[in-house]
């Protein structure tokens, strides 16, 4: 069995791959969905903390990107989706009775949707969603992407942890698109009886 840290360290990563694609394909309609709400949050908090120690000014001297640069927030996105799936693996998942993950992963995202629209979304714009930047179908499109996140996060999660080498086998065919990761995770739970 693999440790709860390294099946969500891969599993987070597989699922970020694929969340963050989502997410992108959305520029190219255009389609305006919530963006860097989290780092819009938190930058008031930390930038003076991390000026006052230095942190900006050796960022800034080591020509890494700023905070409004796509690469910075790209990367803040992937640290956020790294630490949400060791979240998940140490806290969220021991604790869901159930035995889908596809359904612990809905679960999931549920959770972190509401946490979203009635704490993160009001502290920032003092309104339960971006209505004014985002049509219904931007708000359904970001809903979505980021719901593929934490389904795929259970189901790969649940698949490292129950079976190492199948679930090493489940990312990659799910990588290369064959076939599903529900299909997979029902032969190999058919494969063990």
């Amino acid at each position: 069995m693999k440790s709860r840290l390294s099946s969500a360290l891969i599993a987070g990563s597989a699922a970020m791959f694929v969340s963050t694609f989502a997410l992108k394909t959305a520029d190219l309609v255009p389609l305006a969905t919530a963006k860097g709400g989290l780092l819009r949050l938190m930058s008031p908090w930390f930038s003076p903390l991390l000026g006052q120690i230095g942190v900006v000014n050796l960022w800034l001297r080591m020509g890494l990107p700023g905070a409004g640069s796509p690469l910075f927030q790209s990367g803040f996105h992937l640290v956020v989706g790294l630490l949400m799936a060791i979240f998940y693996a140490y806290l969220v998942e021991p604790r869901l009775p159930m035995a889908d993950d596809i359904v612990k992963g809905i679960t999931y995202a549920l959770g972190m949707w509401l946490l979203n629209a009635f704490v993160i979304l009001p502290l920032i714009c003092d309104d339960i969603s971006e209505i004014a930047d985002m049509t219904l179908a931007g708000i359904f499109w970001c809903a979505a992407a980021h719901s593929v996140f934490f389904v795929l996060l259970a189901l790969f999660y649940g698949a490292l942890r129950r079976h190492p080498s199948h679930g090493s086998a489940l990312l990659s065919r799910v990588v290369a698109g064959d076939p599903s990761p529900r299909q997979l995770t029902c032969r190999s739970q058919a494969h063990d009886l």
